[in-house]
This record gives C-alpha cells, sequence and structure tokens, in this order.
C-alpha cells in the first residue's frame, strides 16, 4: 500500500452554546489519514472518548499502514470499551467515527454513527456516509418520506443508532472510491450538517473553489451565524504529489 500525501485544512469549534468541545479531528498527512470523531454521553466523558477515539486510530494506522479504516475505528472501539473497564465514572461514554484512508489512487473510507463524509466533484456535491440514526432509520424504513417530514413530526437528529464505545458487537460501515483530479473531500460533524443542507454545503464550496481554507472558514462561520448549537468540526481534503503537499492548517 503507497499513501497518498494529502492537503488539509481543520476547522473546529465549541460552537456558541455547548461548555466544551467534544469533537476532535486528527491528519496524518504523509500517510493520508483522516479521522473526525464526534464525543457522546455528556459534558466531559464524551470529550474523553472522541479524543481516544481519534489517538488509537492514528496510532494503529501508524504501526500497521495496512490496517483498514473499518479495523482502526473496531480498535477504537475496543481501547474505549476497555478505559470504561478502567474508571466506572466514564460509563456512558461513546463518539461517532469517520474515517479516510488516501493511497494508491483511491480512498478508503468507514463510518460509525452521524459524522459525515462527503465528496466535491464535477461542481456537485455527494454524500458518501449515511447516518446511524433514528431518524434516518424511519426514513430508510418508509415510516416518514424524508427527514424534513421527519423533524416536523418531532423526530429528533441526535437519537443515534451506534456509538464507538457502546458495545462489543460494533458494525462498521465502509466503501472506497476511485480518486479524480480535482476531488475534494469533506469530513464533518454534525454540528454542521445539521445547522446547513447539503445543497447549501454544495454551493458554499462551490463559490470557494479555489481555496480550502477560504471553504472551511465560510462553512464553519455560516454554522456560527445560523446559532451555533453544537460543536462544529470540518477537515476539508484534498490529495496532492508529495513535492505539492503543504501541510495542514489548523
Amino acid at each position: 500500500m503507497k499513501p497518498m500525501t494529502i492537503r488539509s485544512v481543520v476547522r473546529s469549534d465549541k460552537g456558541l452554546v455547548r461548555e466544551i468541545n467534544e469533537d476532535s479531528v486528527g491528519v496524518l498527512s504523509e500517510q493520508g489519514l483522516v479521522v473526525l470523531t464526534d464525543g457522546m454521553g455528556g459534558h466531559c466523558s464524551g470529550e474523553v472518548a472522541s479524543r481516544l477515539a481519534v489517538a488509537a486510530i492514528t496510532r494503529l494506522i501508524s504501526s500497521h499502514p495496512t490496517a483498514s479504516p473499518a479495523t482502526a475505528i473496531k480498535f477504537a472501539n475496543h481501547t474505549i470499551l476497555e478505559k470504561i473497564r478502567e474508571d466506572a465514572a466514564l460509563n456512558g461514554m461513546a463518539t461517532t467515527a469517520v474515517v479516510g484512508r488516501f493511497h494508491d489512487g483511491v480512498v478508503e473510507y468507514a463510518h460509525v454513527g452521524d459524522s459525515r463524509l462527503y465528496l466535491w466533484r464535477d461542481s456537485r456535491l455527494r454524500k458518501l456516509t449515511r447516518d446511524h440514526s433514528m431518524i434516518q432509520e424511519l426514513v430508510d424504513e418508509g415510516v416518514y418520506a424524508s427527514l424534513a417530514e421527519a423533524r416536523r413530526e418531532g423526530i429528533r437528529n441526535n437519537l443515534l443508532t451506534r456509538g464507538v464505545g457502546i458495545g462489543d458487537d460494533l458494525t462498521v460501515d465502509s466503501g472506497s472510491l476511485t480518486l479524480h483530479p480535482g476531488d475534494r473531500f469533506l469530513f464533518c460533524s454534525d454540528g454542521l450538517s445539521n445547522m446547513l443542507s447539503d445543497k447549501l454545503i454544495g454551493r458554499l464550496l462551490a463559490t470557494c473553489s479555489d481555496s480550502l481554507e477560504s471553504a472551511a472558514d465560510l462553512l464553519l462561520g455560516l454554522a456560527l451565524k445560523r446559532g451555533g448549537y453544537d460543536n462544529i468540526s470540518v477537515a476539508l481534503v484534498e490529495s496532492t504529489e508529495p513535492e505539492q503537499a503543504e501541510g495542514v492548517d489548523v
């Protein structure tokens, strides 16, 4: 496996309501790895879970470069469960996770929860992940025709059906995609996707097609302007030749 160097811009903000930021983002540029997590389970423990997951995933990929994103998420699940067994005060903590690994002209990705991965290609936005949430399952089952209808009926966005650290038997969704020139990838927590529709995210990316930095700032700024009710994290990524890589801007 030959990792691809990536260029990334990361923005993470606690928002305007929450006291702390329970999101966490990790990037290993030279190994083509991006990890974004959103902690669950309370004021402090969610923060612990999200950071444990990022540390576990980056550690596994660093020591086992051929490990898949799904395997890395399962390793993070084991790590969090072990921490809970060591400290009962952390019982109930968990986290979402979305992981992308760029190598050999492809991106492998995996996720658990409602943190998302989008592809921006040929001026169109495509969501690569599907939320593991009660509202999404009700739509999938045909109970409601759309997410908007479910929300009108009082179904909340934040009722998740899967989380890293909830139990030993974790199902991880995964996929892969061949990279095209000009592809950009957006990793984000629900603090962004709950504030901005996919259509609006696409329009914002189109207005900043020449600058990852401007696009990330615009996305974060508008999510805050619309209320910033949750932690907001964004990682915009493009693959690049090693000699063109510029590192990470946090």
